[in-house]
């Protein structure tokens, strides 16, 4: 699959590393493409699904991307690259992530993570459309924020907030995927997770 990637027109820097005016300048990018990256998606999936923000589109475009994924064993110089990777986080960290790396030696394609982030965006606005109460944001701070800087999705008009890093949500479910830990529904079953927790600060 040849995948048309997103690619911002000035310089990434690592979220935690952005000032201000940048982290400003790459979410309103990251904002004004989503009708692009919506387009590439329907143009990928052939009319295979039908991406109408409905939550049982959901379903459907999971298991497409399912079907399209491809998994591949890691060479023994590509997991010694990965462990050279896995060396400037902390001790505790590069032990767990190696042993789960050295359990299961495998990986996915390079557009098979590009789609899933195009996946992320429309999970953010399928929640949108069917709810009004959350929108797309972004915090600068507090520097411990677990997603500085990055596009998220959050409800308003609440005490308790519900927010969601729909980008994150899809890299948790790649690695799910990668140990076979996932089914068609799982995108969807997250979606009816975050409505209920939606619903209840609302509510509230």
């Amino acid at each position: 699959m040849s995948y048309p990637y997103m690619f911002p027109p000035f310089e990434m820097k690592d979220f935690e590393d952005m000032n201000k005016k940048e982290a400003k300048q790459h979410f309103e990018w990251y904002v004004s493409e989503i009708p692009n990256r919506i387009e590439v998606l329907s143009e990928l999936t052939d009319g295979q699904v039908n991406l109408d923000y409905s939550p049982d589109s959901l379903i459907q475009l999971f298991t497409w991307f399912l079907s399209t994924i491809t998994i591949y064993q890691l060479s023994d110089e590509e997991i010694e690259a990965e462990l050279d990777d896995l060396r400037q986080y902390p001790d505790f960290v590069f032990e767990d992530e190696k042993e789960k790396l050295l359990a299961n030696p495998v990986e996915l394609k390079t557009e098979n993570y590009a789609l899933a982030m195009d996946i992320a965006i429309y999970y953010g606005e399928t929640l949108i459309r069917n709810y009004p109460q959350v929108h797309w944001t972004y915090f600068t701070k507090p520097k411990s924020y677990a997603f500085l800087n990055e596009p998220i999705i959050q409800s308003i008009d609440k005490e308790n907030w519900f927010e969601r890093n729909p980008r994150r949500l899809l890299q948790v479910l790649i690695q799910d995927i990668k140990t076979n830990e996932i089914n068609n529904k799982t995108l969807h079953e997250m979606f009816l997770m975050d409505v209920s927790e939606i619903l209840e600060d609302y509510d509230d």
